[in-house]
């Protein structure tokens, strides 16, 4: 096959609003480690992927929209083809509407757009003969952070017991001389280390950049289905923000825990570069009514008030939607290769649940994809409520929660677009 790689700096030059905690109060204050984003093309046979990361929050479905359209009408590849993910650091830009306080970043936005349009180009530019090899490994950062109380309900607090799926999946790409030409790493903890006012990559960046040292490599980074789990840097008191000395040395741990795994590494047989995607509806539960929002802009919540507002304009134009879209995309190699990527902050359960759906053949599961949609909470999740099932949902400007088989609608969606590809 044959594959190409860019970099490409995003940082902003002045201070931006971001996005990630409603806590923020002003613009940003700094930059701890600059933003960056990628752009793996492939090729084979006729078929080809053109694969981003960046690192953002993740993309809106408008924004990805737009975006797609945008690099396909420049490079020549259809929209289909095209994957956008996300490293989901919290310390981003604000660059599309959310229930939270801070304005969007237009001008950024217009600018990162266009960067995600050269870095592919330059990634079309850059393609060249290469092989790929593939490693799981394991790595022991992050916890789930959904603990049942013993009432039937939840705590956001670590629960070292709860699900996690610590497969630690690299793809190398290697030239005819057997050197190395770029990876692509895809391991699931929030990434939110830091909070507070500087921007960075938090501890995705740091990983990318030990691997490219430890590799001569460009490195590349997307966030698995990580929904309920985030870092286990701990206090007395729960969870707690990280040093940036801290969250570099996760970096380059996760680094050292990807090359242990070399000695396990196994050639993939490329037999294709096949995108299949399909866009299907989350149905939400019970809507609210005009009641119900006029009452939460009397109450005192300022970024309810946000949410209230919007759906209230939205309801003096018609009904509210009774479901999301949702866009998957699965990216195959071969029949016994896939890399699934989901819109939404999906709960671990439910990339578990994928890979085991697709057993025997090695699938790599990828949330935060294209549209970041809401959180998707796993079934088991629902009974016991919490910020993932319940709590979230005003953030991102949805009118109710997911009812509780989304996780089954997700399964088979994705188990029906795989079979298109057999």
């Amino acid at each position: 096959m044959k594959a190409g790689f860019a970099l490409i700096d995003i940082t902003p030059d002045h201070p931006v609003w971001m996005v990630g905690y409603a806590s923020r109060d002003h613009q940003s204050e700094g930059v701890y480690q600059n933003l960056r984003a990628g752009a793996i093309a492939l090729s084979h046979r006729g078929g080809a992927a053109l694969l981003l990361t960046s690192d953002i929050i993740g993309h809106s479905l408008a924004f990805a929209a737009e975006t797609k359209a945008l690099i396909a009408d420049a490079t020549g590849l259809l929209p289909n083809q095209i994957i956008l993910t996300a490293t989901h650091t919290h310390c981003a830009p604000f660059f599309y509407g959310w229930g939270m306080p801070g304005e969007v970043e237009t001008d950024w936005a217009a600018e990162f757009q266009s960067k995600l349009i050269e870095v592919s180009l330059r990634a079309m530019k850059d393609l060249a003969t290469a092989r790929v090899q593939f490693t799981r490994g394991s790595s022991t950062f992050g916890v789930n952070r959904r603990t049942p109380d013993g009432k039937g309900g939840i705590l956001f607090k670590a629960n070292p017991d709860g699900p996690i799926d610590r497969d630690l999946d690299t793809l190398w790409f290697i030239d005819p001389d057997g050197e190395i030409r770029g990876t692509f790493t895809v391991y699931g903890c929030h990434a939110t280390c830091r909070g507070e006012y500087l921007l960075g990559g938090d501890y995705p960046g740091f990983l990318c950049r030990e691997m490219t040292k430890q590799t001569e490599a460009p490195a590349f980074f997307a966030m698995g289905c990580s929904g309920n789990i985030r870092p286990d840097f701990m206090s007395d008191n729960g969870f707690r923000g990280a040093e940036i000395e801290e969250i570099q040395e996760v970096g380059e741990r996760m680094t050292r825990e990807i090359l242990q795994s070399l000695g396990n590494r196994r050639e993939i047989d490329i037999k294709t570069v096949d995108v299949a995607t399909a866009f299907h509806r989350l149905p939400y539960a019970k809507l609210p009514g005009k009641r119900k929002l006029e009452k939460v802009i009397d109450g005192e919540d300022k970024n309810l008030k946000i949410w209230a507002n919007h759906f209230l304009d939205r309801l003096s134009n018609g009904p509210l939607p009774k479901s999301c879209p949702q866009e998957i995309q699965i990216l195959s190699l071969n029949p016994e290769f896939r890399l699934v990527f989901i819109g939404g902050e999906i709960l671990t359960e439910i990339g578990l649940h994928l890979k085991e759906a697709f057993a025997p053949a090695t699938t790599v599961t990828v949330g935060y994809s294209n549209g970041l949609i809401a959180y998707v909470p796993g079934r088991e999740t629902y009974d016991l409520g919490g910020y993932e099932v319940e709590g979230s949902y005003p953030y991102f400007l949805r009118p109710a929660p997911f009812t509780k088989d989304v996780e089954d609608r997700i399964v088979s969606t994705a188990l029906a677009l795989a079979g298109r590809q057999e």
